[in-house]
């Protein structure tokens, strides 16, 4: 498309084609097929961002989680593939590599970034996992560490090679443990590895995994992953990362062949560099109608909104069921914009939560109910396939008909 005409007079621009963004994209061209919609994003295609541990422990192919958005974005919606460089709030304008683009009204949804907490080494020796090429990177590390394992004639080498260390015990880095765990003895012994050989270490630096989470369903999550052999270890802060392995504040060594980081993550540095009001982590302060404070022309949903629950009065934390919320907020409310009708104020309404723990079983704690095992998985599924469906079938699709 021509880039001049890109989010030009009062046009609505959305920044970022995550679950918040491309929601907002969805429901709007579904409801007001006379307004133009911009969406810009660096990748095009939307990805399924809560499956990605299983693409990094091969158990999902990597193309299985993207999303191409040509498939899914109606005709009215512009599409700009192009990197965000940063804002002129003045101005109004999106700016990018592939030229300024004007809006009328803009969304900010372009999600977050693996947060180091600036542990020495830690960048540059610990693999990510926030994309798809971050999990097909994972994937190709274990797989490397296992053909390096199997060269090698000293036993110790070989259980370190073969050992895979994930740090951040949050859902993220429970999940990847879990398939990992799962999948190692039958990968190391397509490599010439015993199968027995391969392990999987979980570091939380807090007292538990699946922090927020009730002690029943982290007591059901532990157990699954102690039966897996998973070696948790909890309480255990990292303070640096080196050539030989984690270092952790205690001074234990903990040594492996792959590292990965699941340990948090903050908002992208074009965002925290923006002027834009930002809070812990760089997320960008909201009014109760996700719009940014004194930016009334500015929403924002997703990992980057800082949104307090009111029942805790702890910002909510960046999952995809809180992106896809905030998201239908958005959308509604840049209706009422458009049709000068009264805005909604945000309500979360949490819908549960649900981990899986390897490729059989998983943990959920719905409406009170917490359960674990083969259901859980499956309830896992069936969720990822139904935003699926609702993606790429049900355009502008709304859970709830309000």
């Amino acid at each position: 498309m021509d880039i001049r005409t890109a989010g030009s007079g009062g046009q609505i621009v959305i920044a970022g084609a995550g679950y918040a963004g491309l929601h907002v994209a969805l429901r709007l061209a579904a409801k007001r097929p006379d307004v133009e919609l911009t969406l810009v994003d660096r990748h095009d295609y939307h990805q399924a961002l809560t499956e990605l541990p299983r693409v990094a422990a091969g158990t999902r192919a990597a193309d299985a989680v993207r999303i191409p958005l040509h498939d899914v974005l109606s005709e009215q919606v512009h599409f700009v593939r192009t990197e965000i460089k940063g804002f002129d709030l003045a101005d109004r304008q999106l700016l990018t590599e592939a030229g300024p683009i004007g809006w009328g009204w803009l969304v900010l949804a372009l999600g977050s970034r693996p947060n180091d907490f600036a542990i020495p080494g830690l960048a540059e020796r610990a693999l990510s996992l926030y994309s798809v090429g971050d999990a097909d990177r994972v994937w190709a590390a274990v797989t490397a560490a296992l053909t390096a394992a199997a060269a090698a004639t000293d036993p110790e080498q070989q259980r370190r090679l073969a050992t895979v260390v994930v740090g951040g015990g949050g859902a993220t880095g429970v999940e990847l443990a879990g398939e990992l765990a799962e999948m190692l003895p039958e990968v190391a012994a397509a490599h010439g590895v015993a199968s027995d050989l391969p392990a999987v270490l979980l570091v939380e630096a807090g007292p538990t995994i699946l922090a927020g989470s009730s002690p029943k369903l982290i007591d059901k999550a532990t157990g699954i992953l102690a039966r897996l052999d998973v070696q948790v270890c909890t309480g255990a802060a990292i303070a640096a990362a080196t050539e030989e392995g984690f270092r952790l504040t205690d001074g234990r060594l903990v040594e492996g062949g792959v590292f990965v980081w699941a340990g948090g993550v903050k908002a992208p540095d074009v965002v925290v560099e923006s002027g834009l009001p930002t809070g812990h982590n760089g997320r960008v302060k909201v009014d109760q109608y996700l719009r940014v404070l004194d930016h009334p022309e500015i929403y924002v949903a997703g990992d980057l909104a800082s949104v307090a629950d009111p029942r805790s009065g702890r910002v909510l934390p960046p999952l995809a069921q809180t992106a896809l919320e905030e998201g239908e907020t958005v959308a509604r409310n840049l209706e009422a914009e458009l049709k000068g009708t009264p805005l909604e104020a945000f309500t979360f309404r949490d819908k549960g939560f649900v981990v899986s723990v390897g490729t059989r079983r998983g943990v959920a704690d719905i409406a009170g109910i917490t359960t674990g095992g083969r259901l859980a998985h499956l309830l896992k599924d069936t969720i990822e396939w139904e935003y699926r469906q609702s993606v790429r079938h049900l355009r502008g699709w709304d859970p709830v008909t309000r």
